[in-house]
């Protein structure tokens, strides 16, 4: 039996798949982050990249205890695949919209603005936008996006390379927290001196060199460290839970947390950033998620988001809506 072009057609849908996992695997070096990377198991990266081996006919990593690495096949099949990620994610765009099927826009975000801003905001877009559906993408670390992680990224650092768009959406501003039950139990601090004397919960993530305390009061005693948490989720429940004292962003009483600002004469700011491979703003799809994105980010309805900053406690109540794309 001839093989039909559509045949022919799903045989590359499939390769290309197992292309994307391969692509990770060989760029990471590691089962683990490389499903971290693409959002499967690591014996889903397993299983696919043997899969694309086997039907190379050819090995395309080594792999041993410190992890994996292109063979010298391997690295003609890497370069060839990463020159191929962007006209082919064009490619799915342009025929998802011609069939009049859903087409994805992947967005990589800091665990606090996906869980707490971006998710709960989505229905608005997705309403206006039916056919457009995102690929949230919670995730501690900076996304790189020349790799291809994701199609859109937020990150709290600017990226250097000249090809990726950098737009700056607004600011986070952090002060610190605690735990109504935390108070009643141990007191308020009523000067950093005081501070001194009070349990204290670290965050650390890959947008910060130093964990976001440390970035907001500089050196503090070990002693005084009673958690050390990844990602801002963590963060909050530790410090929700009355663990100890932290850094937060300014709009976590907004965003619904249980905590109290201390208003201690202490801040810090990150700004935020999205970022994007210039041409691929060129897909509708994209553009409509871009224009989305700022509108939820404008500081001017936000006040959380603006330069300036404005202790939780005096930042008004969250209202209204935002508007779709």
């Amino acid at each position: 039996m001839s093989t039909t072009f559509r045949d022919a057609v799903l045989s590359t849908a499939l390769v290309w798949d197992d292309l994307r996992l391969f692509v990770a695997l060989a760029e990471e070096g590691s089962l683990g982050r490389a499903a971290a990377r693409t959002g499967v198991s690591s014996a889903t990266v397993l299983r696919r990249v043997s899969s694309l081996e086997a039907f190379c006919k050819g090995r395309l990593l080594d792999r041993d205890p410190d992890g994996a690495r292109p063979t010298l096949f391997g690295q003609k099949v890497l370069d060839i695949a990463r020159e191929m990620q962007a006209p082919v994610t064009d490619l799915e765009r342009l025929i998802a919209g011609q069939r009049g099927e859903r087409s994805w826009v992947s967005i990589t975000v800091t665990q606090g603005l996906g869980a707490n801003w971006l998710i709960p905001n989505a229905r608005a877009f997705q309403t206006s936008n039916p056919l457009t559906g995102i690929d949230f993408r919670i995730s501690n670390s900076v996304a790189d996006i020349l790799r291809f992680d994701s199609d859109l990224a937020i990150q709290m650092t600017p990226p250097t390379a000249a090809d990726v768009v950098a737009v700056k959406l607004g600011r986070m501003h952090f002060e610190l927290f605690a735990s109504e039950g935390y108070i009643a139990e141990h007191g308020r601090p009523v000067s950093l001196e005081a501070l001194r004397g009070h349990r204290l919960v670290e965050q650390w993530d890959g947008h910060v060199s130093n964990g976001h305390l440390a970035n907001l009061l500089g050196p503090v005693r070990a002693i005084q460290i009673v958690a050390k948490v990844q990602g801002s989720a963590g963060a909050i429940s530790a410090i929700e839970s009355g663990l100890g004292i932290g850094a937060l962003p300014n709009y976590s009483v907004a965003f619904g947390n249980k905590v109290v600002p201390l208003q201690l004469p202490v801040s810090a700011h990150r700004d935020i950033w999205l970022t994007y491979r210039r041409e691929t703003r060129e897909s509708q799809s994209v553009a409509a998620t871009i224009d989305w994105l700022k509108a939820l980010f404008d500081s001017r309805k936000w006040a959380w988001f603006r330069d300036e900053f404005i202790s939780a406690a005096d930042l008004p109540p969250m209202s209204g809506t935002v508007p779709a794309a």
